[in-house]
């Protein structure tokens, strides 16, 4: 167990949340003409950001990094009061299930009663992938852990998105990122996965990875989605770069897909594969660098 593992899933979050940002919502087709390929921190976007800024998600997952760092662990009721805090800060960007439960929880709802009832009143369409973009952290607390791992990505979860295929999302990215960091080849790795996804519809869709074509394949804000996105280019490339250039260019959720994918890839690789001119322009890494650290330092302890 490597700590640069540590420092290349959390920073390569940030890189591929960066780097996917200023084509959120366009197709492939449509980043295809206006860009041909996009391989650098070109910046702009909808949210008008500078290159090697990032969004909601990392900001996010600092919230939850930073908790874990302060906290000694992963405790609910500290992590959604930084998400609250968060919130307050008027954000430009916020998920629409996220801020859904957040405000309640701002207007003095726990947030097991807030993050019910958004599922509820959304009709139980709540599987998107606001949390899926922030679990990493947990991940790596629990790189030992298999059974609090789970425990601890579904509830971190369901701090905004009740769903239980969301939350199977985020357990499923979080067993990979702690065997990629434990050292499981590429080649094993969704063979390691399947006995232990007990959601069906994450499993299928991890099934499904291998014989999967470019047409087939959507980036969108479905958590599922998301998931299969991330790992069809972690698994189909041979390079975090390569893996990286290949999400961000699926187009729709790009920002997202890149997070999720840089989080695998970061863990696989370690921080050195990041190029050194995406790590260079990364706003605030030498904070998400710290906490990787002290987040290994937890995790050697426990």
């Amino acid at each position: 167990m490597k700590a640069e593992r540590f420092t290349g899933c959390l920073v390569g979050l940030a890189v591929g949340d960066a780097l996917g940002a200023p084509l959120e919502f366009m197709s492939r087709e449509r980043i295809r003409q206006q860009y041909g390929r996009v391989t650098e921190m070109i910046g702009g976007g909808w949210l008008r950001l500078e290159p090697g800024q990032y969004t909601d998600d990392t900001e996010l997952m600092l919230c939850q990094a930073r908790s874990i760092v302060e906290c000694g662990g992963f405790d609910p009721e500290d992590t959604v009061q930084r998400f609250v805090h968060w919130l307050d800060g008027a954000p430009s960007d916020v998920g629409i299930t996220t801020r859904a439960t957040l405000s309640q929880v701002q207007q003095g709802a726990p947030w097991e009663e807030a993050s019910r009832r958004t599922y509820d009143w959304q009709g139980g369409k709540t599987a998107g992938n606001g949390g899926l973009m922030r679990c990493a952290p947990i991940g790596l607390l629990h790189v030992r852990d298999e059974a609090a791992l789970v425990r601890d990505s579904l509830t971190s979860c369901r701090l905004t998105h009740w769903h239980p295929v969301a939350g199977w999302a985020c357990a499923t990215l979080n067993l990979a990122i702690a065997a990629l960091v434990r050292g499981t080849p590429k080649a094993e790795l969704l063979s390691w996965l399947f006995p232990r996804v007990e959601e069906p519809t994450v499993r299928s869709a991890l099934e499904a990875v291998p014989g999967l074509a470019l047409g087939s394949l959507h980036a969108s804000g479905y958590a599922v989605d998301c998931l299969q996105a991330a790992f069809w280019a972690y698994l189909t490339t041979e390079t975090f770069e390569e893996a990286l250039v290949a999400v961000v260019n699926l187009g729709e959720d790009t920002d997202t897909a890149g997070a999720v994918c840089g989080a695998l890839a970061g863990a696989a690789y370690g921080y050195e594969a990041i190029p050194a001119r995406w790590r260079d322009v990364l706003v605030g890494r030498e904070e998400i660098t710290a906490l990787a650290d002290q987040i290994y330092q937890i995790a050697q302890r426990t």
